[in-house]
């Protein structure tokens, strides 16, 4: 009998299996996370929206694989940061997690932080060295 895959993640398979996973919607920072990605020697995953992380759980088929590290816009509207953080910490225990957001929004820099994510940068920082950043991650 086959298994009801009615009920398994909506998390797309190809996210799974990426070295990079990118939670985010801005489709032009993507490209240039993309191209940072191929100059790392890295794939990329995307989440579109990080709500569907809420329902996925741990060994489901279509996330098969860990991203060494995930990316989050922190600037995506209705960002609950503390629930993408649980969910994708049970899903991936082993990722690396890197926030990024508008240097204007402190406050959502600063909860970041408090929350553990690795690495926190502004916008700005992160486009300008972003292959660095991602080369960092390349070989762990």
């Amino acid at each position: 009998m086959e298994p009801d895959k009615s009920q398994e993640s909506k998390v797309p398979e190809a996210a799974g299996q990426a070295s990079v996973l990118f939670i985010g919607n801005d489709l032009m920072f993507q490209s240039k996370i993309s191209s940072a990605c191929k100059q790392s020697g890295m794939s990329l995953g995307v989440i579109r929206n990080p709500k569907v992380l809420g329902g996925a759980s741990v060994g489901a088929p279509s996330i098969a694989g860990v991203p060494r590290l995930i990316v989050v816009d922190l600037g995506l509207a209705n960002l609950d940061l503390e629930e993408v953080l649980a969910s994708g910490r049970r899903i991936w225990p082993t990722s690396k997690w890197l926030g990024y957001g508008a240097h204007v929004q402190a406050d959502r820099l600063d909860t970041a932080t408090e929350l553990g994510l690795d690495v926190v940068l502004t916008r700005g920082q992160f486009d300008r060295d972003m292959v660095r950043v991602l080369q960092g991650f390349a070989g762990t």
